[in-house]
């Protein structure tokens, strides 16, 4: 039952029955107009607004739920929309009228937060691009159609493509990173972290498919199929064939170093030191007044080496 009179049930989704409510109304509008009159507000301004933005609230998820407009409540919101058309056009005409008088005032953006703005115009262009995209035509102009397989028209994708290459160059030449602009490594077109992203992102697929366009283009070209050096007329020039025979399984063996001599004096096991070449050895014999069947001569070199090894 009603808490304040007993009699009644209570209203929905109230704690009090209709008439107690109507009577607290109304003695709630005398005590108002009594401080209006007295110049005294009649409540907390803070608590007030609190209350009217909690209120508002409510107002709109119920009128969301039932597929109302939240502005007016009375038509059903267009689909994908919060409000009906009539409202949503009385919103751009005050927007429009605002706007403009910002713009005669000289506010950037009519006055409007600038980060609001700008994160509405982002949402806005990303549902018009979704559009575009799902009717075939360009995502850049909207003008169709759209290159196969893309979503690009080719005009569009020339001018993108003229755009990157002009970056690439640009940061090419000045020794940046193509990718992100800081510096790049060992005159590379690409920083440590970009190259391995790179490398991890792109399919063995693409690398290759660009490896044999960038093959054709030089071999038809006369040029160095790795360097891009003129190559009279061979897949590659003298540099990087060499380099590459090197590096092939046809090439075998190992470098051939200088070998070093140890002279060690076989009655006592003394070493007299390590020498480079035959020629101190015989050195180092006469100044000990040792003779080479007094001593033995240590090499570091294998016998095996001299078979394998090249020059």
């Amino acid at each position: 039952m009603c808490p304040k009179c007993g009699k009644r049930p209570p209203a929905p989704e109230r704690s009090q029955c209709q008439p107690c409510l109507d009577k607290d109304a109304a003695a709630g509008r005398v005590r108002d107009a009594r401080l209006r009159a007295a110049g005294i507000p009649r409540r907390d301004p803070e608590k007030t607004r609190a209350y009217e933005r909690k209120r508002a609230r409510r107002q709109i998820e119920a009128r969301r739920a039932a597929g109302l407009c939240t502005a007016c409540g009375d038509a059903p919101a267009l689909p994908g929309r919060a409000s009906c058309e009539p409202c949503l056009e009385k919103r751009r005409a005050w927007d429009r009228a605002k706007y403009a008088a910002g713009k005669a005032a000289g506010k950037p953006y009519g006055g409007a937060d600038p980060e609001t703005k700008r994160r509405a115009s982002r949402a806005r262009h990303k549902r018009l691009r979704k559009a575009w995209h799902e009717t075939g035509m360009c995502v850049r102009c909207g003008k169709p159609p759209a290159v196969e397989g893309g979503k690009l028209c080719a005009p569009c994708q020339e001018q993108r493509r003229a755009k990157e290459r002009r970056k690439y160059a640009r940061r090419r030449a000045a020794g940046l990173c193509t990718n992100c602009g800081t510096p790049a490594v060992d005159g590379r077109a690409y920083c440590g972290p970009c190259a391995f992203v790179r490398s991890n992102r792109r399919s063995t697929e693409v690398r290759n498919a660009a490896a044999r366009r960038k093959y054709a283009e030089r071999r038809a070209q006369g040029l160095c199929t790795d360097c891009g050096a003129p190559s009279q007329g061979a897949a590659r020039c003298e540099p990087c064939a060499r380099r590459s025979y090197e590096r092939s399984t046809f090439f075998r063996g190992m470098p051939l170093y200088p070998p070093q001599y140890t002279v060690v004096e076989l009655a006592t096991g003394e070493d007299h030191g390590t020498w480079d070449s035959w020629e101190e050895v015989a050195m180092c014999l006469a100044f000990s007044r040792l003779s080479l069947d007094q001593v033995e001569v240590l090499t570091d070199q294998s016998p095996v080496t001299t078979w394998a090894a090249w020059e």
